[in-house]
């Protein structure tokens, strides 16, 4: 079973950033794959193919962990490209300042590398995931999309899932697995 965590947004926040996607794909007639709306989240952390019986071990972690929390402010959003020279991704790049949220993740791939996973050592950028380009855009685009105005300020998120991704030929479905409110 593949598994990630996310960042769950508020409504009006989801709305805004589907707004966003929606105006890209009128605009955009090039190969990328937009992400529906019900698929729109903060990347919190990606696990991979997770084994069954891990998955209480692993709630666990991440309940202890969020009750720590209270409601995280994002701010800042930007469009960003990425990686530069041949992208391959369009998100909005988003901030957070607290250090708590930092410490939980860098916990989290700790704990999920002692059970034998194979976590990405990079530090975490919150973000959240438009679409995947699956070939190049004319540089005419790239301009347009990253100098796109949005209208998405700060906003506070209350809560993270544990989800279940299946790979569909018309793309993921997540299904939640569990749920962390903070």
């Amino acid at each position: 079973m593949r598994t990630f965590v996310a960042l769950d947004l508020p409504d009006g926040i989801r709305e805004d950033v589907a707004g966003v996607i929606n105006d890209f794909r009128a605009n955009c007639h090039f190969d990328v794959n937009w992400v529906p709306k019900e698929n729109i989240h903060i990347t919190f952390q990606f696990i991979g193919d997770t084994r069954q019986e891990d998955l209480p071990e692993i709630a666990e972690f991440l309940e202890n962990s969020f009750k720590e929390l209270s409601a995280l402010l994002f701010t800042n959003p930007k469009l960003e490209i990425l990686p530069g020279r041949d992208p391959k991704i369009i998100w909005i790049r988003v901030e957070n300042d607290n250090n708590l949220i930092l410490k939980i993740s860098k916990k989290l791939k700790d704990q999920l590398r002692q059970m034998g996973y194979k976590i990405d050592s990079r530090s975490l950028k919150f973000h959240i995931t438009l679409g995947r380009i699956k070939k190049r855009l004319p540089e005419k685009l790239v301009k347009q999309i990253l100098t796109t105005e949005l209208k998405i300020k700060g906003f506070e998120v209350s809560k993270a899932i544990l989800y279940q991704s299946l790979l569909k030929s018309q793309g993921p479905l997540y299904i939640e697995i569990m749920n962390f409110k903070f």
